[in-house]
């Protein structure tokens, strides 16, 4: 049977009644749907749960959203970002998009065009998030959020989960402790005590025999590294 997973869009959006809308059509269609009012609570929500597409509007209260588009990508490459937003000249389009945006529509919208190129974000990304990464005993299920070790599954926190997801994106290098904790909670959240006891109990869950030893190794006053493994 083919497997079937429900997409989370994030509206950062401080109009009430554009939210209200597109959370009630967006749901009837099937998705998970969250909203929040500022570019703030967008980057935080960001951090803290798993996203496949952001609606974003540029007219934000607290930050404009090209520099939103920018601190997101700067974190994550593969997610989609649609910008809604009034701004109709074609300058602010192309900053959008030179920023890391995958589509730019002006308000007012058609639901059912807004729809469509969800629709097709998600349709080109089908591949890519249906893709395995295996490194040795280890296998990521990017579409299905899953891990498993030599076939077992290996059932992650969400933020257990996040931080494996940055070390095997940049597999071969070392992430260093404050990008790590930036990409994870944000600027104010853990500390690298904090950190450590997550990556403690990562290790304890795929770490349980000597043939996954050697997946994470902690560079000493730098950060960690998910090495390749043969």
């Amino acid at each position: 049977m083919e497997k079937s997973f429900v997409k989370t869009i994030l509206i950062i959006d401080e109009d009430k009644i554009n939210q209200n809308h597109l959370k009630n059509t967006l749901g009837e269609r099937g998705y998970k749907v969250f909203a929040v009012d500022n570019a703030q609570e967008g980057v935080d929500f960001f951090f803290f749960f798993l996203v496949d597409l952001i609606i974003l509007d540029l007219n934000l209260p607290d930050r404009d959203g090209m520099s939103v588009i920018e601190f997101l990508r700067s974190f994550n490459n593969k997610i989609s970002i649609i910008v809604l937003t009034k701004r109709s000249n074609i300058e602010d389009k192309v900053l959008a998009l030179d920023a890391g945006a995958n589509d730019y529509m002006v308000k007012p919208y058609s639901f059912l065009e807004l729809l469509a190129r969800i629709k097709k974000e998600f349709r080109y990304k089908k591949e890519e998030d249906e893709h395995l990464l295996t490194n040795g005993p280890l296998t990521i299920d990017y579409g299905g959020k899953m891990v498993f070790v030599n076939g077992k599954e290996v059932h992650l926190t969400n933020f257990e989960y996040k931080i494996l997801l940055i070390l095997a994106t940049n597999i071969g290098k070392t992430v260093s402790y404050d990008s790590l904790i930036n990409a994870v909670w944000g600027t104010n959240g853990q500390d690298q005590n904090g950190l450590r006891v997550f990556m403690a109990g990562i290790r304890k869950k795929i770490e349980k025999d000597k043939s996954t030893k050697k997946i994470i190794r902690t560079c000493v006053g730098m950060g960690y590294r998910m090495d390749i493994i043969e």
